[in-house]
């Protein structure tokens, strides 16, 4: 199956798209590959889909899509193939052997939009984690197929074989070591993260995250109630790094909002690995506003996303309210399986009182609560004392 880009225009690479599978992607999946290519700066040039059981275990696509792919990427002047498949280390250098380009998977393609946004050291960190741990099994791959090869003598290809295997080898360990002194400046940050966290408990700050799809609006809300103006771009993954305002009072007791990466479908198994300590602020979050863009026809797929991703890293359990965003874009009949739900438009402030109402609520009821389980605890405090008294009597 071939389909026209969604940019038509020459002024980025043109790249070929890539899946296979025994059934196609959706249509919502399909244009979310394009986006993602196009948030890269690729310009979509062609896709093809072969429908099979199982993949090849040498290119993973077949021969006959393999010879199609090589005389599109030639014919639209392609510099790379795009696979929405994860592939194995040695398929990567099979494939690009074979087509004469760089071939990636959607991992690697988002990688790259990542390492494009990435502001902060932390981000940068991560980044560059999730692309080591992504490269190692391709150089791993290699030294695979090249040892499988075999034949040569003394210095003839075997040799030459030999010398580049070595090479490999130590790649591979440079990787290795790259990848663990990574983790242990992340967990360094990891744990400075946490002290800010306690000081944030100790001085009683109420926390609320942001959460969504990714360009669910997210940024635009942030904005429209803190009043600051930070980048929000109708692309995939502007957000990164965690930004956090001060955005308010309540009985004396700060607000602070923290905007959060979005995420997408099929998250890569490497982003909740890199982005765990980043992860962490949600999970510790006194309220979560789960943003939503209502006028998505695939508002509930994205929404049903979101929530696994919460229940896997272990913040499904924390309250939260869904903020259907995008309510001037017409009439919508996303409704989420929740009651504590509001409706509005980031873009142009619209029913944000409503949503404002809902957070000093609940945060209301919080600090009320927190009053019972202090009073309750001097209470048994008293009582013990008393006890102590008594029995030393």
């Amino acid at each position: 199956m071939n389909k026209a880009p969604f940019n038509s225009k020459n002024e980025f690479p043109n790249v070929i798209l890539a899946y296979v599978n025994c059934k196609p992607l959706t249509n919502w999946e399909v244009e979310e590959f394009y986006s993602l290519t196009n948030s890269a700066g690729y310009n979509v040039a062609g896709y093809i889909f072969q429908q099979r059981e199982t993949p090849d275990g040498r290119y993973y696509i077949g021969l006959g899509k393999l010879n199609d792919l090589k005389s599109v990427s030639l014919a639209t002047k392609s510099s790379k193939i795009i696979f929405y498949n994860e592939l194995k280390g040695h398929q990567f250098f099979q494939l690009e052997k074979e087509l004469g380009i760089e071939v990636i998977d959607r991992t690697m393609l988002i990688i790259e939009i990542f390492s494009k946004n990435a502001v902060s050291n932390e981000g940068k960190l991560q980044v560059e984690l999730m692309y080591k741990k992504k490269m190692l099994p391709r150089i791993m791959g290699q030294g695979l197929v090249m040892s499988n090869q075999g034949g040569g003598g003394a210095g003839g290809t075997g040799a030459r074989r030999g010398i580049g295997e070595q090479q490999k080898e130590l790649d591979k360990r440079t990787i290795k070591n790259e990848i663990k002194q990574l983790e242990n400046k992340l967990e360094k940050l990891s744990e400075e993260r946490a002290i800010r966290r306690k000081n944030r408990e100790r001085n009683r700050c109420f926390t609320i995250s942001l959460v969504g799809y990714t360009n669910a609006g997210k940024t635009t809300l942030m904005n429209a109630l803190s009043n600051t103006n930070a980048e929000a771009k109708d692309q995939l993954f502007v957000t990164l790094d965690p930004l956090s305002r001060r955005i308010s009072t309540i009985m004396g007791r700060e607000i602070l909002l923290t905007d959060t990466v979005g995420f997408i479908s099929n998250l890569p198994h490497e982003f909740v690995r890199a982005f765990r300590s980043t992860l962490e602020e949600t999970i510790s979050s006194d309220l979560i506003l789960h943003v939503v863009d209502g006028s998505s026809p695939v508002a509930y797929e994205q929404y049903n996303v979101v929530n696994s991703v919460l229940d896997s890293i272990g913040a499904s359990q924390v309250p939260s309210i869904t903020v259907v965003n995008k309510s001037d874009c017409g009439i919508f009949s996303f409704v989420p399986h929740s009651d504590n739900f509001v409706a509005i438009s980031a873009k142009n402030r619209i029913n944000l009182d409503s949503l404002i109402k809902i957070i000093n609520k609940f945060l209301t009821q919080k600090i009320e609560s927190e009053k019972v389980i202090i009073s309750k605890n001097n209470f048994v405090g008293l009582f013990e004392e008393d006890s102590t008294t008594t029995l030393s009597k």
